[in-house]
């Protein structure tokens, strides 16, 4: 079925999708919008101090919402952060008080700092690691109050399997691999 049929694979279904305001966050949505799923879409549109290249803003959430309802998808887009389970759980539990449902989160929300010294690794830390653990921990109980089953996606980028980032994180990265250990 077309798009404006508003058939496909993923009919009935609602997806949550962190980091979805632009890049892999974006494509997804649109994808799965695409393929008939609803939407729900939560980015912190916002700076973090130690990432020097610019996150999302609001403008980019704003474009992501515009691309999914063009696949005639419903969409409830909200601003906030995964490193705040409590701000992330309620754009979660708005998404499902409109959408009616949740069956898929993809933890897309991700940063690469660097050379930013301990900040960025404790932002590292707190976006990529615990924001996982928030997107799910937000996710679950809808899921399993549900009894439908559902999948749950947590994925990186390319720099995620390559260990693009910060040297400071790994103070032996840049070790010959027979000396990483002699000190």
């Amino acid at each position: 079925m077309t798009r404006d049929g508003r058939g496909g694979p993923l009919k009935g279904k609602v997806a949550l999708i962190t980091g979805a305001a632009r890049g892999q966050g974006r494509a997804h949505a649109v994808r799965l919008a695409a393929d008939g799923a609803e939407i729900i879409a939560v980015d912190i549109c916002a700076p973090i101090s130690s990432v020097k290249y610019p996150l999302a803003s609001p403008e980019d959430l704003a474009a992501t919402v515009k691309l999914v309802e063009d696949t005639g998808a419903r969409i409830v887009a909200r601003e906030a952060d995964v490193r705040d389970r409590a701000s992330l759980s309620t754009a979660v539990q708005a998404g499902v008080d409109e959408l009616g449902r949740l069956d898929i989160v993809v933890a897309n929300a991700g940063i690469a700092p660097m050379q930013s010294g301990d900040d960025g690794w404790r932002d590292v830390i707190d976006v990529n690691l615990t924001g996982v653990y928030n997107t799910i921990k937000s996710a679950i109980p809808t899921m399993v109050k549900q009894g439908s089953g559902g999948s749950i996606v947590l994925i990186s980028s390319a720099a995620g399997l390559a260990g693009v980032g910060s040297p400071d994180a790994d103070p032996w990265a840049t070790r010959p691999p027979s000396t990483a250990w002699s000190d």
